[in-house]
């Protein structure tokens, strides 16, 4: 059976908080415990706790007191490499998404260009009252199909001489004993 969601808020009685606090404290250092097992890493946790004179350190103080003094020995440029502030996150995500966008838009224009040349094929539109630049665009894009389209051609060429060249061919139709019992009278 999974647990509900829980609703995140401050707990007002104080029992139930300091109850709470004890659970998911104990909670968390085994989370820790399991990672650094698991991961082969050094961690530490140091939690304060309101009613509490003394933090609460794992996997002691002495271990936590090296891993933290490692960490300072770095170069500042290595400890903040990782860092993130809500700010510089949301700038990196709104140029993912506006990337995104662009990419989509282009996408978006060649296959209207595809959709508008085909109906010009097939005699459903004109280009009489169509932008120059939308014309420029067909153009292109017919080049480039042209071009991909040989490009094809000459790699099944050479895919069928590879074939011919080894001695045998892929369209050679089955041999009748291995088509399966035969009928004829």
């Amino acid at each position: 059976m999974t647990r509900g969601k829980i609703k995140l808020e401050y707990i007002a009685n104080d029992a139930e908080r300091r109850a709470s606090f004890k659970k998911r404290k104990k909670g968390i250092m085994n989370k820790m415990n399991e990672l650094c097992t698991l991961c082969d890493i050094q961690g530490c946790i140091i939690i304060y706790g309101a009613h509490e004179p003394q933090p609460t350190v794992w996997p002691s103080p002495l271990d936590a007191q090296q891993i933290i003094s490692r960490f300072r020995e770095l170069p500042e440029m290595e400890q903040t490499q990782r860092l993130f502030n809500q700010e510089s996150y949301m700038i990196q995500r709104v140029q993912k998404s506006h990337k995104q966008a662009e990419k989509f838009q282009r996408i978006n224009r060649l296959t209207d260009m595809e959709i508008q040349m085909h109906q010009c094929m097939a005699g459903l539109s004109s280009l009489q009252n169509a932008p120059l630049n939308d014309i420029t665009e067909m153009g292109c894009l017919a080049e480039q199909n042209m071009q991909d389209i040989m490009a094809r051609m000459e790699e099944l060429e050479k895919n069928r001489a590879t074939t011919l060249q080894m001695g045998g061919t892929s369209s050679s139709p089955p041999r009748d004993d291995a088509a399966g019992p035969s009928f004829r009278n």
